[in-house]
């Protein structure tokens, strides 16, 4: 007998970007056991690892600024229910560096993966999903994409634009019934936090958990529930909206 948790993306063919670890290897261990059927993106070659561990899916070692290499991979894969568009860098390998500090090949280097990179997945996929006349996306911001913080105003700006995006694209793609949404993530215990960011920055270390005010930052699997529930039907009259999952950061 199939389970309520089997249903909820039974038999949806659904692409992940930045599935190699964190949010994004939580997302696909989470979606292959609501049902999806995985195409794993990332330029790191472990994500090959987390899709043989996953049955019947498929995995794509590539840069998501690299447009044709992103392409071919989603025309291989064929048809595209859903894609939850994960991939992103910090920049700096997690240092908080001011602005005037900071380098400008960085800053370049931060927008074009977070939001050239996501440009050009959100322009396959819709091409493929408003041609069928259906699908839903699910983009990963942050809540850095509402709020400033000294230090991060590259990825900031990135995350600002993966907002703007998010919600041009919906109004553009739902006359075809294509949803697309974003979730917006406080701390997330992933590598890019925990063996970057937080080495790299101690002070900021022994205060996150204490700025959210539940108390302590988040597992991923916690995000990729709440990136599978917009992916789902049982969010099928939610589009162009930025879901916060950090723990009440961003309502103080």
């Amino acid at each position: 007998m199939a389970t309520l948790r089997s249903l909820m993306l039974e038999g949806r063919r659904i692409l992940i970007t930045g599935a190699a670890s964190g949010i994004g290897r939580a997302a696909a261990e989470l979606f292959a056991g609501y049902g999806a059927k995985l195409l794993l993106i990332d330029r790191d070659e472990k994500v090959a690892d987390v899709a043989s561990g996953i049955t019947g899916a498929q995995a794509a070692i590539l840069d998501i600024t690299d447009a044709a290499a992103f392409n071919d991979a989603l025309n291989a894969f064929g048809t595209l229910d859903g894609a939850f568009n994960n991939a992103g860098i910090e920049g700096m390998e997690g240092r908080m560096v001011p602005i005037t500090a900071y380098p400008d090949d960085e800053f370049r280097r931060v927008l074009q993966v977070n939001t050239q990179g996501l440009w050009h997945c959100l322009k396959a996929e819709l091409m493929m999903m408003q041609n069928a006349g259906r699908g839903a996306i699910v983009n990963t911001a942050s809540v850095m994409g509402w709020l400033g913080a000294p230090g991060l105003a590259a990825y900031s700006a990135s995350k600002h634009a993966v907002v703007g995006l998010t919600r041009s694209a919906a109004l553009e793609a739902a006359p075809q019934s294509v949803r697309i949404n974003a979730v917006l993530p406080g701390a997330v215990a992933t590598p890019m936090l925990t063996e970057r960011g937080f080495k790299a920055n101690p002070e900021f270390a022994e205060g996150a958990a204490k700025a959210h005010p539940m108390g302590r930052i988040a597992q991923p699997e916690e995000v990729a529930e709440a990136a599978a529930w917009l992916l789902s039907d049982k969010a099928s009259f939610v589009t162009g909206q930025c879901l916060a999952v950090d723990g009440g950061l961003s309502a103080q």
